[in-house]
């Protein structure tokens, strides 16, 4: 059985991805290779050829469908983040707002947002007599 360029080239860096992978493999493929060396090939089945074009197109694809995946995520960590902020100032606000109510020794105890009550204004000057 003959194989042809590209198939000797693919089956090679198959090959090499194995043996760098693993050593034990490695191992284990060496001597299934030695044992198997005097039997006779099995008679090839009829596959349906893919051109290599079309293995590097299914390649991008599925290289693309990753960028896409990573680009969702990207999304999704960015959504996270203005919602913790929007979450955060919420919670300082609402703690600012808590606070600022005051605990009876002011003037306007009972006044909200910051706003100046009428008691707190500033009484006009008695005239003078005379």
């Amino acid at each position: 059985m003959s194989l042809s360029a590209w198939e000797q080239q693919s089956l090679d860096t198959i090959k090499d991805r194995l043996t760098g992978s693993d050593p034990e493999l490695a191992a284990m493929l060496i001597t299934f290779t030695q044992l198997t060396a005097d039997e006779a090939m099995p008679v090839r089945a009829t596959l349906r050829a893919r051109s290599r074009r079309a293995i590097q197109r299914s390649r991008r694809r599925a290289r693309r469908g990753r960028d896409r995946a990573g680009l969702a995520y990207q999304r999704l960590r960015t959504r996270h983040a203005v919602l913790t902020w929007l979450l955060v100032t919420i919670v300082m606000i609402g703690t600012a707002l808590a606070l600022s109510r005051g605990d009876g020794d002011q003037a306007c105890p009972r006044s909200t947002f910051g706003a100046v009550c009428a008691s707190a204004a500033p009484a006009p000057a008695p005239p003078f007599p005379g």
